[in-house]
């Protein structure tokens, strides 16, 4: 990779490394919206946070934000994972669809194999989850106690990964899905989106 190519990759770090710590990052409300005068109304659910696991630092938890950021190298075996968690779904609820959006030309950053692995996880994200815990002793492969969910590539227009039985906190953990070459995606949520200004939501009870 060519250093002007890493440059974006030095800013979303930098940015990374500046977010607050989870206590002072806002949950995000769940709202409705309809589409067309006879459709059924969808609630919409944003993420409650993005968490980043890193494997040259397994056993670090780093704090939540709202970069998304998967990278991998693998000559160096350094693997830069994200966790997705959507908190607060009520129960009875129905349908839960994984979706990303975003408007025309958001700015996202993305180098070499850029398709990702996206795996349900068994149990809710916490922000003490470290790359140790999905991944013990450093390894790899499939996430601890996970299931791949579905695969997605991030083309800055809206794709629908998949959808599950809904709980009252589902948690996803992205990762670029090739074994053999580098890659990278890097976005920042715009965060009170409900029209698809950018980022990852969940429908349900549609």
């Amino acid at each position: 990779m060519h250093l002007s190519s890493l440059l974006p990759l030095v800013l979303f770090t930098s940015l990374i490394s500046a977010q607050a710590s989870p206590d002072q990052i806002p949950l995000r409300d769940e709202n409705v919206r309809h589409e067309g005068s006879h459709a059924t109304a969808c609630t919409i659910k944003l993420p409650s946070s993005y968490q980043q696991i890193r494997s040259s630092k397994p056993g670090t938890a780093f704090p939540q934000n709202n970069i998304f950021n998967v990278t991998q190298i693998i000559a160096t075996k350094d693997y830069t994972d994200t966790l997705l968690r959507f908190s607060g779904i009520p129960s009875g609820s129905y349908g839960c669809q994984l979706a990303v959006s975003f408007t025309f030309e958001y700015p996202i950053y993305s180098s070499g194999s850029t398709l990702l692995n996206v795996y349900s996880l068994p149990v809710p994200i916490t922000e003490k989850d470290t790359y140790d815990t999905y991944f013990p002793n450093g390894g790899r492969g499939i996430p601890k106690g996970a299931s791949l969910f579905g695969t997605t590539t991030i083309t800055g227009q809206k794709a629908v990964i998949n959808s599950q039985v809904c709980k009252p906190s589902l948690g996803y953990l992205f990762e670029i899905a090739s074994d053999t070459q580098d890659g990278s995606v890097l976005f920042a949520d715009a965060g009170n989106n409900l029209s698809g200004i950018g980022g990852f939501y969940l429908t349900y009870n549609c």
